[in-house]
């Protein structure tokens, strides 16, 4: 009787949400990083932010309020990115995403970062200082915490073939280097705008991924629709889609999810800012949920849009009604959908959801 008190003063307060064990799969390092992180690294480092406050440098480096488009939102991150600018300050930010992370309840993180897009007009960085400062950052984070982290390279649309290729080649070759968390890079990722690129045009970019020994998450069905989430899945075998949110508006693709067992990483507060959806409401999250297709919660890019991992289970909670119960089957079936090893999911699996699989999503 004292556990079933427990818990429903936890239900009441809300506390269980905060003690929910969270599988988070869809995070942007060059879109997380701290405000007085920021702050702290321009004045360091003598970099023009073209703001003379924290408070006007606010005003700049988050989006609160949906934009006109996905590429607005886009924009913002170059001032994110002009301070991940040494193999020292990205260790620094990779470490304190992981703190975040770990402070919102996460066990498992898998957190994402675009050499080619960090590396612009930063001729001293290379992808190396770039890819070991990020392993350095979840070496210190892992050693701080007890939280589990993977690395997700990304590939850029719209950014040279030869400068994706040349960041891939690299993090395949630091994943068979001699770093302790090496094999922690275990994923690869096409982002940035969907529209107007050829889903072909990327294959050769995707395959060599495949054999040097990354899964494959692409961000997809954003600013898109459907179609492009079915050639994504059909033509690049992605095993994850980053969003995937119009993948609801056709019923052939959600079947095709279904029988692919192909993962969504959604996030609800993005989608509504970038006007994927026009209102939160409007949101698919519950009914890609309800008709059985494999989800998880994320933040996308927390600090550019001033949210955390909380932030986002409580909206769920309020504005579509999930339950402890629906967010630890979500998060049972988003850890067997994790890209990190066998090993390392069972020790969470057997530490955090041992009562729980992902056999018990609803159908």
């Amino acid at each position: 009787m004292a556990g079933c008190s427990q818990d429903n003063e936890e239900e009441e307060s809300g506390n269980w949400i905060k003690t929910l064990p969270k599988i988070e799969t869809h995070i942007h390092l060059d879109g997380s990083v701290r405000l007085n992180t920021i702050w702290e690294i321009a004045q360091a480092d003598s970099i023009d932010l073209g703001v003379q406050s924290i408070d006007e440098l606010e005003n700049i480096c988050t989006v609160l309020e949906p934009m006109n488009s996905l590429q607005e939102v886009l924009d913002v991150f170059w001032v994110h990115q002009k301070v991940l600018n040494s193999r020292e300050n990205i260790a620094r930010v990779t470490f304190e995403n992981v703190e975040d992370a770990y402070n919102d309840g996460v066990v498992l993180l898998e957190l994402r970062f675009a050499p080619t897009f960090i590396s612009l007009r930063k001729e001293s960085l290379s992808n190396d200082d770039i890819i070991l400062g990020v392993l350095d950052g979840i070496q210190a984070g892992m050693q701080r915490y007890d939280i589990e982290v993977g690395l997700i390279g990304i590939g850029v649309r719209g950014m040279e073939e030869e400068d994706n290729m040349q960041a891939l080649l690299d993090i395949i070759r630091l994943k068979n280097g001699d770093h302790p968390h090496a094999d922690r890079l275990v994923g690869y990722d096409l982002a940035a705008t969907e529209a107007g690129f050829a889903t072909s045009s990327f294959l050769n970019l995707i395959t060599i991924a495949r054999k040097g020994g990354l899964h494959i998450t692409i961000h997809s069905g954003e600013d898109t629709d459907a179609e492009h989430v079915r050639k994504t899945l059909n033509i690049l075998g992605a095993e994850r889609i980053g969003h995937g949110v119009k993948s609801w508006d056709d019923p052939s693709v959600i079947e095709l999810l279904k029988e692919r067992d192909a993962h969504l990483e959604l996030s609800v507060t993005s989608n509504w800012l970038t006007k994927t959806v026009l209102t939160i409401e409007d949101h698919p999250i519950k009914k890609l949920y309800e008709s059985g297709v494999s989800i998880s919660i994320n933040t996308d890019d927390a600090h550019l849009m001033g949210i955390d991992l909380m932030h986002e289970y409580e909206l769920i909670a309020d504005k579509f009604g999930f339950t402890k119960d629906d967010f630890m089957k979500i998060n049972a079936d988003a850890l067997e959908h994790s890209f990190l090893s066998e090993d390392i999911k069972a020790k969470v699996r057997d530490k955090h959801f041992k009562n729980w699989s992902s056999g018990a999503m609803p159908k």
